[in-house]
């Protein structure tokens, strides 16, 4: 919470990390928590990605396309795009496919070379079995690179 609390009150724009090219690396918790990662392409288009697994019964990736915006008079950002949800799940010893549709709506802002992140995913999944949830996820990404 320490860490938060002064990354907000550090907050600057941050023109780096949004620049073609750029990518960051973190994590986040919630529904799913594991590996953050975002690459920036021509503004305002981005890719963000989560790698999650519970260690035991299944490895599941999310991947989706996302455009940016900054919101007028504030440090923070606009971002939402579709995606998939893809990866192998491990049930009663019979390997299966986890498949499905999700999409992304969140808010960002930069401190320094840091993003720190909030963002709520529905997801339509189609494998193994039909599934609609609603995951929520918060994290935190370092700029490995920003040209």
């Amino acid at each position: 919470m320490l860490v938060l609390a002064l990354l907000i009150a550090t907050a600057s724009p941050a023109v780096a990390q949004r620049q073609p090219g750029a990518l960051g690396a973190g994590f986040q918790v919630g529904r799913p928590g594991g590996l953050a990662l975002k690459w920036y392409r021509s503004s305002p288009v981005a890719y963000d990605g989560i790698v999650s697994t519970d260690g035991d019964d299944f490895v599941v990736g999310h991947v989706h396309r996302l455009w940016e915006r900054p919101l007028p008079g504030s440090p923070l950002h606009l971002f939402a795009g579709p995606g998939v949800v893809v990866g192998p799940s491990r049930l009663a010893q019979s390997p299966r496919l986890r498949l499905g549709l999700s999409g992304e709506v969140g808010l960002n802002f930069y401190a320094e070379r840091f993003e720190v992140f909030l963002h709520v995913t529905p997801v339509l999944r189609f494998l193994p079995s039909t599934q609609a949830s609603i995951d929520a996820n918060a994290g935190l990404r370092y700029y490995l690179r920003s040209p």
